[in-house]
C-alpha cells in the first residue's frame, strides 16, 4: 500500500524533532517503510528532496516561498501542493495536528477515491474553542495570526473530524464530538523507538525532575505553585525553557528557589540522562496527548507523578506512578513522601515495550485500518 503524510516533518525524520506531533508521524512512516510499504512525506517547509535508509521519499514544494505574502497562498502554494498530493496517488492520505491546510489533502483524497486519516495529537484538539483559547491562544496572543491562523485551523480541523474515514486518538479518555461517528474512531497510542534510546548511566538520583518547555497549556503556573508549597529539602532539576510571556515571568520566579535548578534547554541525551537518574518525572500539565515524555521515562524505568494527565487511566492501571487527580496537595505529598519509590520499574519498561514499541508500529497500524 501507499501512504502519503503531509507536514513539517523533515527534522523530525533527521532527529531533530520540533515536537511530538512531528516526531509521531516520523516514527510511523518509517514502520511503515521499514514493512515495505510506500511511503511518501509532503513536507512545504523542506529546503530539498530526499530519501531516507527507509526508503521514505520527502518531497519538497519549490514554489512554496514564491510570490508576495497573501497572495501567494492562492497562486503558488495551494495549486502546487494539490498537483504534488495528486501525482502521489496514495492509498491513505494522513494528517496530523491542526492546520487549514490539510483541507488540501482531504480534497485529494476524495477526488482519487484514497482514504483519509486525522490524528489526534493532543487533548486540546478536540476541547472547546474557549480552553483553546485559554491554554493555547492567549498566553502569546497576536490579533493577525489568530484571525488569519488559528481561527482558519480550527474551522478546518473541525470539518475533516466530520468528513475522514479513519480518526486516530491515543488513548481512551480522548473524546471526538458526538456528531463524528464513533465507528470511525480508533485507539492507537503513540510509537516510542526503543532502539533509539541513548545508553546513559543511572543511578539512585536525589531530585524529581520537570522536563519539557513550560508553557501555560504545560502548566507552568501550577508547577510554581507545586514549588511554593514543597519542603525546601526535596530538590527539583526543571529541563526546558518558556515560550510564552506568563511562563517567562514564572521561570525568573523558580530560579530564586535554592532547591530547583533551571538546566535550560539540553541535549536529547543529557535530558534522558537527567530523568533516568531522577526518582520521579514530575507533570503539571493542564491537557496533553499521551506524552512522549512519559515513554521516555517509563522506558528507563522511572516512574511519572502527574498532576492532571492520565491518558486512558494508564498510570494507575500499570503501575507507572502517581495520578494526583488534579489536587497539587496530593502531588505535594506524594513527591516529599517518594511515594513512588516502591514501584517496579521494570514492570514500566515492559509496558512501554509491549504497548508502544516502533517494531510493532507498523502491523498495529495496519490492524486498525484493514479492520474498521
Amino acid at each position: 500500500m501507499k501512504f502519503c503524510f503531509f507536514g513539517s516533518i523533515s527534522d523530525a525524520l533527521k532527529g531533530q524533532t520540533p515536537g511530538g506531533g512531528e516526531l509521531q508521524i516520523a516514527l510511523l512512516a518509517k514502520a511503515l517503510a521499514q514493512k515495505g510499504h510506500d511511503v511518501v512525506i509532503v513536507d512545504p517547509d523542506a529546503s530539498e528532496s530526499f530519501e531516507t535508509d527507509e526508503g521514505i521519499k520527502l518531497i519538497n514544494i519549490p514554489d512554496w516561498n514564491k510570490g508576495l505574502r497573501g497572495i501567494r497562498l492562492f497562486k503558488y502554494r495551494i495549486p502546487s501542493l494539490k498537483r504534488i498530493l495528486t501525482e502521489q496517488k496514495a492509498d491513505y492520505y494522513y494528517v496530523r495536528m491542526r492546520s487549514y491546510l490539510h483541507l488540501a489533502p482531504y480534497l485529494v483524497s476524495k477526488k482519487l477515491k484514497s482514504k483519509f486519516i486525522v490524528a489526534i495529537a493532543c487533548d486540546l484538539d478536540i476541547l472547546s474553542f474557549w480552553k483553546k483559547f485559554r491554554y493555547e491562544y492567549k498566553p502569546k496572543f497576536d490579533l493577525i495570526q489568530f484571525l488569519t491562523l488559528s481561527v482558519p485551523n480550527d474551522l478546518v480541523f473541525n470539518y475533516l473530524l466530520r468528513k475522514a474515514d479513519y480518526i486516530t486518538i491515543q488513548h481512551t479518555g480522548q473524546k471526538i464530538k458526538s456528531d463524528v461517528a464513533k465507528s470511525k474512531t480508533l485507539i492507537y497510542p503513540n510509537i516510542f523507538n526503543l532502539d533509539g534510546l541513548p545508553q546513559v548511566t543511572s543511578l539512585p538520583g536525589e531530585y524529581f525532575a520537570y522536563v519539557g518547555n513550560l508553557t501555560v497549556l504545560k502548566g507552568s503556573a501550577n508547577l510554581l505553585q507545586l514549588v511554593k508549597k514543597l519542603d525546601k529539602k526535596v530538590k527539583i532539576v526543571i529541563v526546558g525553557k518558556p515560550k510564552d510571556r506568563q511562563s517567562e515571568r514564572v521561570y525568573a520566579e523558580l530560579g530564586e528557589f535554592q532547591n530547583v535548578t533551571l538546566k535550560g534547554a539540553v541535549g536529547h541525551r543529557q535530558a534522558i540522562e537527567i530523568i533516568a537518574n531522577a526518582k520521579a518525572l514530575i507533570n503539571t500539565s493542564n491537557y496533553e496527548g499521551f506524552p512522549n515524555i512519559f515513554l521516555e521515562a517509563w522506558a528507563t524505568g522511572v516512574p511519572v507523578i502527574s498532576l492532571k494527565v492520565n491518558p486512558g487511566n494508564v498510570i494507575k492501571r500499570h503501575g507507572l506512578g502517581i495520578y494526583c487527580e488534579a489536587d497539587l496537595e496530593k502531588m505535594k505529598t506524594s513527591i516529599e513522601s517518594n511515594a513512588t519509590s516502591s514501584l517496579d520499574r521494570d514492570t514500566m519498561r515492559s509496558y512501554v515495550a509491549e504497548h508502544h514499541n516502533s517494531r510493532t508500529a507498523a502491523e498495529r497500524f495496519l490492524t486498525l485500518i484493514n479492520h474498521s
